[in-house]
């Protein structure tokens, strides 16, 4: 079912210099409601859509198979702003093609695959599908900020070149980071699937820009996130995408145990279904 909350940790949200807000379950910006995040429901997957009254962001489509078309129309989505990827891994990139096809898309935020040989046919369908459609495929840098409509959007990741070549899963360090805030509202952080070794970069590079309001936890709950990173949001909402019983055995208990641990409010895809949560409404 839908997640009805209300954000009233007020020492938490001036620490992470956003300003807390109410409760709806539609996920429509209103006045009183203006920022929202919805975790669409597309099962082993993350589709995170960012809604304020004058952006509509998508992040990350799902598999193909998760119809993400339908769900965004059935948010009443017609057309998006821009359209993130954070990386091309299949549950990720999987329904970006479709979404191009369909709707109309301002901007794709895409970063370069650092591995060809690690990366599914989505990826390089997305591009096709773009250049048809003549919609610009970007990849800012990280240390970026964009002002998406009223959003804005701060790029926090990937750093240039190839620095996680010798990880377990260059792919997805080297995902695209994103901390979103509304003025006057409150901010999300949406981090992919970074591991252990880029989270550990960004603790140490951008500390401060790390506390947030609304986390949207890394790699569906993975054990491959660090309990420090996790805790240096200070969110006081974590939203979990996740498919039911999935054979990765997401999300692991050591995670969900920091995020308790913690004191955030968690809502998850797997027993919840689609999620929205209210970022900020003064």
């Amino acid at each position: 079912m839908p997640a009805r909350l209300l954000l009233t940790a007020l020492l938490a949200s001036l620490l992470a210099g956003c300003v807390p807000g109410g409760a709806r379950s539609d996920g429509v910006p209103t006045a009183d409601a203006p920022f929202t995040l919805v975790a669409l429901d597309v099962g082993q997957g993350h589709a995170f859509l960012l809604r304020a009254p004058g952006a509509v962001v998508l992040v990350d489509t799902g598999e193909p198979d998760a119809d993400v078309v339908r769900l965004l129309r059935g948010e009443g989505v017609a057309r998006l702003d821009l359209l993130v990827i954070t990386h091309a891994h299949l549950d990720h990139v999987g329904g970006a093609p479709d979404v191009l096809a369909e709707l109309p898309v301002d901007v794709v935020w895409m970063h370069p695959a650092p591995d060809a040989s690690d990366v599914v046919p989505q990826y390089a369908a997305t591009l096709r599908e773009a250049e048809r459609r003549g919609v610009p495929v970007r990849a800012p840098p990280a240390g970026a900020r964009v002002a998406v409509g009223d959003l804005q959007l701060e790029v926090l990741g990937p750093p240039p070149g190839r620095p996680y070549a010798w990880t377990a899963s260059e792919l997805n360090n080297t995902s695209l980071v994103l901390r979103a805030s509304l003025a006057g509202a409150g901010c999300v952080l949406l981090a992919g699937e970074v591991e252990r070794e880029a989270q550990a970069d960004l603790l140490r590079s951008v500390p401060d820009r790390l506390r947030v309001d609304v986390l949207a936890v890394p790699h569906h709950g993975s054990r491959t996130s660090d309990p420090a990173f996790l805790l240096a949001t200070g969110a006081h909402t974590a939203v979990l995408s996740v498919g039911v019983a999935n054979r990765h055995g997401h999300p692991h208990d050591e995670t969900l145990e920091v995020i308790e641990r913690a004191g955030m409010l968690l809502h998850r895809t797997d027993r919840d279904g689609t999620v929205r949560v209210v970022v900020g409404g003064g």
